[in-house]
């Protein structure tokens, strides 16, 4: 009843059915768009937060071409991702394996975590974030996390950052631990990365045959600047940029060594000496023309004398006063290596001036733990170093940096008062120290909304301690015969939405006031318009005192003789591989190592530094030459197996290995 079909058509029948399906299978996934991988979905998250960063950055200079600046100043980043795309699809057709598949994901993490700190960095500071600024973070975390733990807990937003940053990495630590499978489809992956290519191609293309140049100035070239290339050439490329010179050594002077001429004079006719080291208060924040924020240091000026063109080494404190006190340029190496304690102290204005008798002391009210400033001072032979941390009164914090310096005032004329002998007093404001703090007492002054407004509110608090100091002065009848310097330990930066940055050289963190009141001996109102250093500090004082320096070897001079008007004052920023240079009359030369450029500018024609020249090749690598010699001859070699532990000044345990140095208050 039933047709029969032959044995073998029926199994060739049945052999044909399982054939089919596989085709099928292989059409349907070779049609089949594949999902993006995560890495792709991190890697475009960084992009977007470097491009949201310089956006805000062009926002704030109200261009008149948003979208073709942007364009331009992306442009590098787009590349840099675009090539991260190209790679790892390149490694995914060579060998797909699970641990380039980790690989892939790990650096695509690390670009967009890079980014992301960038462009925080990028829009609080106004500068590309260098590496070096995090080698510091994880160096000085013990110092520093106080400060990045106050910032996020009064900060509502910062929390919930915080918080979706831990829950991102938790899931893609997770991801790496347990990776997808990659698509084993060559044709696939050569595709894309052809794709890539083909669109930044036309990118480049439209960029070659439509140019447009900024115009946003320096700001505009700092932002191209600011890109992944450039963080990681400065890791790669810049760690060996000034290998190629040789070894500088120098011997820093000890106790004893300075050849100088003692005043013929009795000892009760020698004066007293004050110093007010003023935090973060540079040159614009007071000038001869601009003294209406800070009129106490106004008037005192016009009282003596004051030099508007003093200009720092370097934008950090302790170095700063290493250069006063010595006349000796700092280390330029991104250390604290003047705070390593010392069997020979260094020899300077505290130990000179011993040799006559004179007592030493300083007092802040920042912390002493802080770039383990106890041995620093202990370095330089003061009799006497105290701290906020001495005050064991937590009301007197006004800040992580900061203290309320009024309360300074008394501890410190009360150890003058207590001198038989002259003494040199040094006293240091902390309340205009930055970033993100400027906070004061209660009463002193209204709430402010922009940093920048806060900042000049502490100036005004720190004008107001100049005033108290000056009473005090008064009421102990020192006033007859005490010289006071009051200056600048360096300034800083409120450009393009910036708070108090130092990083950048700018002249406003570069330059600083001076004034020396001296009543009978400085003649009063005088400005003194010659080029000065920090490195003049000493010579001056001394020279004022009585001594005769001519064969003391310093590298400053006395401030009160004309200087050439062309004098080359060099200048770090001292992180790793960023901006140095110097200023010579008008001209201002300043290299970039990490982008490995020179800018000049003309100071007379251009104050504000907008807009740089860029040198020839023979001149930039003239000056690169030039300042990175200079840099080198100002390394302070110490042996890196040395340590050390001493108890100073009664409640300060300082340690040191090699090149870092710290200190711990012992109640």
């Amino acid at each position: 009843m039933f047709l029969k079909l032959p044995a073998g058509l029926r199994q060739g029948k049945k052999e044909k059915k399982p054939e089919l399906l596989p085709k099928l299978q292989i059409r349907s996934k070779a049609l089949k768009f594949p999902k993006p991988r995560i890495e792709s979905g991190v890697l475009l998250i960084g992009l977007a937060c470097t491009v949201f960063g310089k956006l805000i950055m062009i926002l704030r200079q109200e261009p008149p071409h948003l979208f073709l600046e942007l364009m331009q100043l992306t442009f590098p980043d787009i590349v840099f991702f675009a090539a991260v795309f190209v790679v790892i699809h390149g490694l995914y057709a060579l060998k797909p394996s699970i641990w380039i598949t980790r690989l892939a994901l790990l650096s695509a993490i690390l670009f967009a975590v890079w980014s992301v700190l960038d462009v925080g960095w990028l829009t609080k500071c106004g500068v590309q974030l260098q590496p070096a600024v995090l080698f510091m973070l994880v160096r000085d975390f013990k110092e520093l996390w106080p400060l990045l733990w106050r910032n996020i807990r009064f900060s509502p937003k910062s929390i919930i950052v915080v918080i979706a940053v831990l829950s991102m990495a938790i899931y893609l630590s997770w991801k790496v631990y347990k990776p997808k499978k990659i698509i084993a489809n060559r044709a696939y992956h050569t595709k894309c990365s052809f794709a890539i290519i083909l669109v930044v191609s036309v990118l480049f293309l439209t960029r070659l045959f439509f140019p447009f140049e900024t115009t946003l100035g320096f700001t505009g070239k700092a932002l191209s600047f600011n890109s992944h290339w450039h963080a990681l050439a400065s890791v790669v490329v810049g760690l060996n940029r000034d290998g190629n010179l040789p070894e500088q050594t120098r011997n820093v002077a000890t106790v004893g060594q300075r050849k100088v001429t003692l005043p013929n004079c009795s000892v009760e006719k020698l004066p007293n000496i004050l110093m007010v080291l003023m935090e973060s208060v540079s040159y614009e924040t007071f000038s001869s023309g601009n003294t209406e924020k800070m009129p106490n240091l106004a008037r005192i000026a016009s009282q003596g004398a004051f030099f508007p063109q003093m200009r720092i080494i370097t934008a950090r404190s302790t170095k700063a006063l290493w250069a006063m006190l010595t006349s000796t340029t700092p280390s330029m190496q991104s250390n604290y290596v003047e705070s390593v304690y010392t069997d020979q102290p260094y020899e300077g204005l505290p130990s000179i001036l011993a040799r006559l008798g004179y007592k030493s002391a300083h007092f802040e009210m920042g912390r002493g733990s802080c770039e383990a400033a106890p041995a620093f001072y202990k370095n330089m032979t003061f009799d006497w170093a105290w701290f906020r941390e001495n005050t064991e009164d937590p009301s007197i914090y006004l800040g992580h940096f900061a203290g309320d310096d009024v309360r300074v005032i008394e501890p410190a004329f009360k150890w003058a008062s207590e001198q038989s002998e002259p003494f040199l007093l040094t006293l240091s404001t902390t309340v205009t120290h930055g970033p993100g703090e400027y906070n004061l007492p209660n009463g002193f002054a209204q709430a402010k909304e922009t940093p920048h407004e806060k900042f000049l509110e502490a100036v005004r608090y720190t004008d107001y301690l100049i005033e108290l100091i000056f009473q005090k002065l008064k009421e102990q009848n020192f006033d007859k015969n005490t010289i006071v310097c009051i200056l600048g330990d360096h300034g800083g930066s409120f450009r393009a939405g910036a708070d108090n940055e130092r990083w950048a050289p700018y002249e406003e963190v570069i330059r600083v006031p001076w004034v020396i009141w001296y009543p009978g001996h400085v003649k009063p109102g005088q400005v003194y318009e010659w080029p000065c250093s920090q490195l003049d500090f000493t010579p001056t004082l001394l020279t004022l005192v009585g001594f005769g320096i001519d064969d003391a070897g310093f590298e400053g001079k006395d401030a009160f003789v004309p200087s050439d008007q062309n004098r080359k004052l060099y200048f770090s920023s001292w992180y790793f591989n960023s901006p140095i240079g110097f200023v010579e009359g008008d001209r201002k030369v300043v290299y970039w190592p990490y982008i490995n450029k020179v800018f000049e500018y003309d100071l007379k024609a251009d104050p504000k530094e907008l807009n740089p020249k860029t040198l020839s090749s023979d001149q930039a690598g003239q000056v690169k030459q030039d300042v990175l010699q200079w840099k080198k001859k100002t390394y302070i070699d110490i042996d890196p197996r040395r340590s050390s532990e001493r108890l100073v000044y009664s409640h300060w345990r300082t340690f040191s290995a090699g090149q870092n140095a710290w200190a711990y208050y012992v109640p």
